[in-house]
């Protein structure tokens, strides 16, 4: 292996990494900002919707980033 394969397999190793990590920040966040609007929309003083699809936008961002590793 020359020195540019391996440049080039480290490159795909941080671009994958970087995506995956992008990917599960805009879920995340997507899950939250619904949440936040569900709430505000049904005027509730407790923000029940902000806290269940913030954790259940962090357990799909979990599941999409140990399938795409995994690869």
């Amino acid at each position: 292996m020359t020195k540019k394969e391996s440049d080039k397999d480290k490159l795909r190793i941080i671009a994958k990494y970087t995506s995956a990590a992008f990917q599960m920040a805009a879920i995340i966040v997507l899950g939250a900002l619904g949440g936040k609007y569900i709430d505000s929309y049904l005027e509730s003083d407790f923000k029940v919707w902000t806290l269940v699809l913030t954790i259940v936008a962090a357990v799909v961002a979990l599941y999409y980033f140990i399938k795409d590793i995994s690869k």
